[in-house]
């Protein structure tokens, strides 16, 4: 109990520590908007660097670290000059940051970790190495940077911060209920001490803070962002995806054999294991609010 309380505290602190910093860069406007290109460099590199040691952990031949880092570094940049080049005047040069350039950005990484592949290591385990090198980017840089293109959207930093309330409190909530009320396990392999009352606390009090903060925004900010029954059906609809995002990282994690990606943030492990629930979300609610007509 004791162990459990000082991880508890840990995550606390932590979260005290960061999350200023965090929603700093977000609402940083000056500078045309760089915070939130600053942020989601961070987030992004740092989280494919974990993924990358937890494949090379796992397999015999290990990811191109250096060209894949390379190729989310450019991507977020590629992203937030067609987020904000007709924001900021960016016009003359936005044929060359077209959304479209991320595939060539791929085809030149393909080419590159190819060619060194064959130069300069075995062939053996080769698909894995390629393989691994260009999931990462995928699975993590391309779907987290969309909190760019979020943040250029009109009232854009409303969406945010209510997706990252939601996301907080079905993280929090689901942790608190399997602490304290947790009795029935989901008996998933790759998280098999989960419990139905731990995901289902997370659920309904993403569902009530949605709630909550959707009227707070109308009433104080006087912005009309869902109806209640749009925005229980988000609440619902977000912390699934935030758990699914959570057990995908669990299910790699466990196929590497480690507990968590990294040791950088005390009480929650490394940076992707923070926002392995963000991974699908932000995506998703992205493209909900274009088809929306937001």
């Amino acid at each position: 109990m004791r162990s459990r309380t000082w991880d508890t505290f840990q995550r606390i602190l932590s979260a005290l520590v960061a999350l200023p910093v965090y929603f700093f860069l977000i609402f940083f406007d000056k500078y045309y908007t760089v915070g939130i290109l600053v942020l989601s460099l961070i987030v992004t590199l740092a989280c494919l660097y974990e993924f990358y040691q937890i494949a090379s952990a796992k397999g015999s031949s290990t990811p191109f670290v250096i060209p894949g880092l390379i190729a989310a570094f450019a991507i977020n940049v590629i992203i937030y000059m067609f987020s904000f080049g007709r924001v900021y005047g960016f016009e003359r040069y936005l044929t060359l940051f077209d959304v479209r350039i991320i595939f060539a950005v791929f085809i030149f990484l393909g080419v590159i970790i190819s060619a060194l592949h064959i130069v300069l290591r075995p062939l053996s385990d080769g698909i894995y190495a390629l393989a691994t090198t260009v999931f990462g980017i995928v699975f993590i840089v391309v779907p987290y940077s969309h909190i760019i293109l979020m943040k250029a959207l009109p009232d854009g930093i409303y969406y945010i911060f209510i997706l990252h309330l939601v996301i907080m409190f079905n993280d929090s909530f689901a942790y608190f209920g399997g602490v304290f009320f947790g009795s029935h396990k989901t008996g998933f392999p790759v998280s098999p001490n989960k419990s139905w009352e731990g995901y289902f606390s997370g659920m309904l009090f993403s569902t009530v803070i949605i709630i909550f903060a959707n009227e707070a925004f109308q009433i104080f900010f006087d912005r009309h962002l869902f109806s209640l029954f749009e925005a229980i059906l988000l609440g619902m609809l977000l912390s699934l995806l935030g758990d699914i995002g959570d057990l995908v990282e669990s299910a790699i994690k466990r196929d590497a054999e480690i507990k968590d990606s990294g040791t950088i943030i005390p009480g929650h492990g490394g940076m992707w294991d923070v926002f392995d629930a963000l991974i699908f979300v932000f995506p998703v609610f992205y493209y909900y609010l274009k088809l929306k007509g937001v």
